[in-house]
């Protein structure tokens, strides 16, 4: 078992959805926060809901000189507890979306998460101190995706970088873990489809959910986690299922999350 008592925990997209829900269920255990997001505004409101210290920091994670200025708070205040929740995708073929938000999608879910990741662990080796990563992927990480390309591809990199970070990294008494989430109850769809009306989906998790299965991987120390047994099933049997036919199948079922109007 490990520990939930740690001194100060960063958290990557603190404004909404699973971040807020996470600096929410973090300040009830009486960790400090650093709380980052790109809305000053609602990291303000989130200053005012939060028991615990909280420093909130303004940061645009898809702008180099902005990472770069998190980095370096990273090594100064050597948070314990580093979790990188920021990210987003994009619902429809590449042709469909605008090339910058392809690119800023992958600073955000790729380069942000490689940076604060090797920031935290350069800062905790440097203090002698243990900690713990904490890096959100996805369960598209274990797919091809069609019409969710970039995104399940950006998520299969984080995947991959934590599981073999976590090796690294052990003789510092440093882990990283990964969650691997499937649909959640936040605003990602909603942003991912660019406003189009938006279908019902029995799949989607409860972001409450999430943080309880969080917190528990957190605690148990468990290296991968995919949630929830359902999306579990859906990536064991899509192993026997030629890519002939599970590509093509991926890309209808994502094409009935959304309809354009």
């Amino acid at each position: 078992m490990y520990r939930m008592n740690y001194d100060l925990a960063l958290i990557t997209g603190a404004t909404s959805g699973l971040g807020k829900a996470l600096c929410h269920a973090l300040a009830q255990k009486n960790i400090s926060l650093i709380a980052v997001g790109r809305d000053i505004q609602k990291l303000q409101l989130l200053a005012k809901e939060i028991q615990t210290p909280i420093r909130i920091v303004q940061v645009d994670l898809s702008q180099t000189n902005q990472r770069a200025s998190l980095g370096t708070l990273i090594q100064e205040l050597c948070p314990d507890l580093v979790i990188n929740n920021a990210g987003f995708g994009l619902y429809g073929s590449v042709v469909e979306q605008p090339l910058k938000l392809s690119q800023e999608m992958l600073q955000v879910n790729i380069q942000a998460v490689m940076e604060c990741s090797m920031e935290a662990a350069s800062a905790l080796k440097k203090a002698k101190k243990p900690g713990l990563i904490l890096n959100i992927s996805s369960a598209a990480a274990f797919f091809s995706y069609p019409n969710f390309s970039v995104y399940a591809a950006s998520k299969a990199f984080v995947y991959h970088f934590s599981e073999a970070l976590d090796i690294e990294l052990s003789a510092y008494h440093i882990r990283v873990l990964t969650v691997c989430p499937g649909q959640i109850a936040t605003d990602f769809r909603k942003k991912a489809s660019r406003n189009f009306p938006q279908k019902p989906d029995h799949l989607i998790l409860s972001c409450k959910k999430v943080v309880c299965l969080i917190l528990k991987q957190i605690r148990q120390g468990k290296r991968v986690q995919i949630i929830d047994l359902r999306y579990r099933l859906m990536i064991f049997l899509s192993h026997f299922i030629p890519k002939r036919f599970l590509l093509p199948f991926l890309q209808r079922s994502l094409s009935k999350r959304y309809k354009k109007s």
